[in-house]
């Protein structure tokens, strides 16, 4: 199973319960309603903004790195941060 697939159970669980806290706390839907909508817009932006692959980049000389790759041509370093 892949760790990163979210779980639909798990999120439709975590829904059911967030709903009924805040309604509970609140005692209005209208403040259940807000919130989610806020999260649905929030949601929507993250989508839409562009995918941009994470990059391998060289510590020391800031040379992009394969991510395939074990070191780098350019300085022989095996240092690399993820942009």
């Amino acid at each position: 199973m892949d760790e990163r697939k979210p779980q639909t159970w798990l999120i439709a669980t975590a829904a059911i319960l967030a709903i009924l806290m805040l309604y509970y706390y609140t005692g209005s839907w209208v403040a259940v309603v807000l919130l989610f909508a806020a999260l649905g817009a929030f949601i929507a932006y993250q989508s839409t903004r562009s995918a941009k692959r994470p990059t391998h980049q060289c510590v020391r000389c800031g040379a992009k790195l394969n991510p395939n790759a074990r070191q780098y041509n350019s300085c022989g370093s095996t240092s690399w941060t993820i942009n």
